[in-house]
């Protein structure tokens, strides 16, 4: 939530109105936003009470009619209605509290621990994931909401990449330069914009199997943007496609 500023009230009566304007429209602000996470918590529980009992009557349907295509097509639309929920509230949740939870963080830090996770889930896989050396730069972030944002990004790569995934972080000046590219079908040029849309689904081979939500890439360009940073997405040199992410960087001593 955003706070109001009692010092803005202070001064001659035009700064103390002006002031008591901008702290009511903080207030007002602040209300929107706890009415919007409220609804989103109803609704996911509304809609979660229904998809358990759904599951349930699923499972006593298999034990007694035994496994049947159909019954395992319930299943699985009932999984991903339940992960499509559990996104939308993620998406929610990044647009509040993160500009009152920033710290200077070395980049090491926060990137170490996920590449090398990201590069044993790609050889899990069967997939090769490459990654530059992390520069020696200090950022001030949202360590678990920029985190969330990047790591949506490498695991988006890692399943639509075909054998290979390429992952470069520059320092230029005090701007991180990140560009995360796969060998996989890539997407359409006339759709590259459209990708980080909530619930967009690629009209490619790329996205039509791929069971998610189309959440992933929204929920990373909300955080990013919250950061004062940006990301587009172009065709990779690799063949399939490239998302590139700038984030400011502390500027060096």
């Amino acid at each position: 939530m955003f706070e109001i500023d009692p010092e803005l009230e202070k001064g001659t009566s035009e700064f103390r109105q002006a002031g008591a304007s901008f702290n009511q429209m903080v207030e007002a602000v602040n209300m929107m936003i706890s009415r919007q996470q409220r609804l989103l918590s109803d609704i996911s529980h509304e809609l979660r009470s229904p998809l358990t009992r759904l599951r349930m009557a699923q499972a006593l349907a298999n034990r007694k009619l035994g496994d049947s295509p159909d019954l395992a097509r319930i299943d699985t639309e009932a999984q991903r209605l339940e992960q499509m929920i559990g996104k939308l509230l993620e998406l929610s949740s990044v647009q509040v509290d993160s500009h009152l939870n920033r710290e200077a963080q070395p980049l090491s830090s926060l990137c170490d621990a996920l590449l090398e996770d990201s590069q044993f889930e790609a050889e899990q896989m069967g997939k090769i994931l490459t990654v530059t050396d992390v520069p020696e730069r200090l950022m001030t972030c949202h360590p678990e909401l920029l985190m969330s944002a990047l790591e949506n990004i490498i695991r988006n790569a890692i399943h639509y990449g075909k054998h290979q995934i390429q992952v470069s972080l520059q320092a230029k000046g005090d701007v991180l330069l990140l560009q995360v590219e796969d060998d996989g079908d890539g997407v359409p040029e006339d759709e590259l914009d459209s990708i980080f849309r909530p619930f967009y689904r690629v009209s490619t081979a790329r996205d039509r199997h791929s069971g998610g939500a189309g959440l992933g890439l929204a929920i990373a360009e909300n955080a990013i943007r919250q950061h004062q940073g940006s990301i587009r997405a172009a065709r990779s040199a690799l063949g399939g496609l490239l998302v590139e992410v700038t984030l400011p960087l502390l500027s060096e001593p």
